[in-house]
């Protein structure tokens, strides 16, 4: 598939709840490490916020909750082939985990918990399963559809997941919807096999198993 095309507009199908959404979202997958050293993968919960009778998926929000003290600034609709990523998966500290504003876990206790909000896997088993959260920056350059890194059109000037943040900057002028990724994990059902040594048993797709490197398109 060329990732030159506007893939929304050649889409003629969609997993989404709205069928008129052929937007591509991704992040990745979790899977539980056994103590024998298999691996299997974690499944997807409904989200409370969804309705009845869906089963699993991510939770795509398109908000304005992160402009409502920034002077009401007008909000333009995504372009065709608009591209962006949040995160990285080469991040391997706390630290510059801490520094990705909106990119965090949260250990539920139900489905509507929403905090506290960690840089990195919880460090013991979630009553409720453990949640991932992706908040994508807003202010874009106005040129560029994409960038080679996917990340430099956009600016985020939020300090924290769905909170005011201030005016998009001269380099990145304009304001766009703040797209959000909830991802709710049931990892209840391996707390019985969570390790003696009280190690995190979680890892990501990419390798990872600290969680400092939660990254989504």
């Amino acid at each position: 598939m060329s990732m030159t095309d506007d893939i929304g507009e050649q889409g003629s199908c969609t997993t989404c709840t709205f069928s008129e959404d052929f937007s591509n979202y991704w992040t990745a997958v979790m899977f539980f490490k056994h103590p024998n050293g298999t691996y299997k993968r974690v499944p997807i919960m409904q989200n409370s916020a969804l309705p009845n009778g869906i089963n699993g998926g991510m939770t795509i929000y398109y908000t304005q909750q992160d402009f409502n003290s920034n002077g009401n600034q007008k909000i333009t609709a995504f372009k065709p082939s608009f591209r962006m990523t949040v995160g990285s998966p080469t991040t391997n500290g706390l630290n510059d985990a801490k520094g990705h504003a909106g990119l965090r876990f949260v250990c539920l206790t139900d489905k509507n918990t929403r905090l506290p909000e960690l840089p990195d896997f919880p460090t013991k088993p979630c009553k409720g399963g453990i949640m991932t959260v992706h908040h994508f920056p807003s202010c874009w350059d106005g040129k560029n559809l994409d960038s080679p890194d996917h990340q430099s059109h956009m600016y985020n000037t939020a300090k924290e997941a769905f909170s005011p943040a201030g005016p998009c900057p001269a380099s990145h002028p304009v304001r766009m919807p703040q797209v959000a990724y909830e991802t709710l994990w049931d990892t209840t059902q391996f707390t019985n096999v969570w390790p003696k040594d009280g190690s995190n048993p979680f890892v990501l797709s990419y390798g990872d198993n600290k969680g400092y490197g939660t990254h989504a398109d």
